[in-house]
């Protein structure tokens, strides 16, 4: 009685599917806000030495700038923010988290000590923190199943491109900024090249949150055995516990593949500057034509491959994927920060990149399409407050530790190759472990979703 007498004014009040239109300029731009976010986050990435020698850091402080202080609310708002994306618009969620994260940019670039920094990449973390798992949810709205893997795989380019973009024009800017000295502007006084770049960079994020409002919200799917857009959080967690082996499966492989990829973007700027004597903005495009080319190029190669796997009746597509990309990544990845010459670097880097970024799309899309529809947005910031605990947190400060404790703090690239080996091996393994009861689920929600 209760469903028949909701079901006329849930009819009247819901909005119109997407457009195809609409939904591609939703992806568009939530693909630039993306992109953004990570040349807004991994900038520092080019600037390790200055900063450290202007404020007097360690190796080791710097990893914690890079991950922990960014990681610590960026793991833990993403819950809310994504409890928040299951209830109420997500793209005001998206835009408000824009203008937040890109004013604490600026404040990155006002720092004069450690704890400054510290406290402006925490406020870089929160704002990131609504973005993805308001996005997920949107997109999962936006286009059907069997598209999501290359939908999830679009988006996530702007982790490569972002990065890639990082690393070329801010590699750029550091080296025209370092060329020009330091800037004296009202009210900041005398600011340093480093400081500069992070106001450069953090400038576009008005427009951007513009953009974002702009675009239309698409109708929620409701839940089928509940009736419901949302979901209680006791809900979600009992389950998450349910199917803990499917979930365990995708958060642990991400969690692992981040300790990879977090001490590559982090750690490869210092270890070609250091090694090979380039500058930042010649390690900058070497390493960011690899990604936003080759990262890119494997970012939608394994959306398509997870799409194509679906269409043919295997509904542990993406986590099979992942599966394959971790086994397939490890040996290169593992040689490549041992390469005595740059451009033996770049040739193994290469095929790295495509392979290790092969599973970022699936990895998200695994999650979307585990969980029924009104905890997509909640569950998809548990994946991102995990995968930044153990990938970002970790992954950050695994190379700077491995090369203390194994090395003396004198061999940074056999750190990095001892970090890769542990990580693209254990995501392997871990998604390997996860395959059959991730398809069985699957199946059983598109089953849901189809009713």
């Amino acid at each position: 009685m209760e469903q028949s007498e909701a079901s006329p004014s849930s009819r009247a009040v819901a909005p119109q599917p997407l457009t195809s239109k609409q939904a591609n300029y939703a992806l568009g731009i939530f693909l630039l806000a993306y992109v953004l976010s990570f040349v807004d986050r991994q900038i520092l990435a080019l600037m390790v030495d200055p900063i450290r020698e202007d404020l007097g850091l360690s190796d080791i402080q710097i990893g914690l700038l890079q991950g922990f202080a960014f990681a610590i609310l960026y793991a833990v708002m993403g819950v809310p923010f994504g409890m928040l994306a299951d209830r109420i618009s997500r793209k005001k969620v998206i835009a408000a988290g824009v203008v937040f994260w890109s004013f604490a940019t600026a404040m990155c670039g006002v720092a004069r000590s450690f704890a400054m920094l510290f406290v402006a990449r925490i406020g870089v973390g929160v704002g990131e923190a609504a973005l993805s798992p308001a996005a997920h949810s949107f997109l999962s709205s936006a286009f059907p199943r069997e598209k999501l893997g290359r939908t999830m795989a679009i988006y996530n380019l702007g982790v490569t491109g972002g990065t890639g973009m990082a690393l070329i024009i801010g590699g750029a800017v550091v080296q025209l900024i370092a060329s020009s000295g330091n800037v004296h502007l009202p009210v900041l006084g005398e600011l340093r090249s480093w400081q500069t770049a992070f106001l450069a960079v953090a400038a576009p994020g008005a427009l951007v949150a513009l953009l974002v409002a702009a675009t239309r919200e698409p109708p929620r799917h409701v839940n089928a055995e509940t009736g419901k857009h949302a979901a209680p959080l006791a809900e979600v967690f009992r389950f998450l516990w349910t199917n803990r082996r499917t979930f365990l499966s995708i958060y642990l492989s991400a969690g692992m593949f981040g300790i990879y990829g977090y001490s590559l973007a982090g750690w490869y700027p210092a270890l070609m500057q250091r090694s090979f004597g380039l500058t930042a903005g010649e390690a900058g495009t070497a390493l960011g034509v690899c990604y936003a080319v080759l990262g890119s190029l494997g970012m939608i190669a394994g959306g398509v491959l997870a799409d194509r796997l679906a269409k043919k009746g295997y509904f542990d597509s993406n986590l099979r994927v992942i599966a394959w990309a971790g086994a397939a990544v490890a040996l290169p990845a593992t040689l490549t920060p041992l390469m005595p010459d740059p451009a033996l670097l770049l040739a193994l880097l290469a095929p790295s990149l495509f392979l290790f970024y092969m599973f970022f799309g699936c990895s998200i899309a695994a999650v979307q399409l585990a969980s029924p529809p009104s905890m997509r947005g909640t569950n998809s910031a548990i994946y991102l407050m995990i995968n930044s605990f153990i990938g970002l947190s970790i992954g950050s400060v695994a190379a700077p530790l491995t090369n203390e404790w194994l090395f003396d703090g004198k061999q940074l690239g056999p750190a990095l190759a001892v970090v890769a080996a542990v990580g693209c091996v254990s995501a392997a393994l871990l998604a390997f472990w996860g395959l059959k009861p991730f398809g069985r689920l699957t199946e059983r929600q598109a089953a849901l979703i189809a009713q």
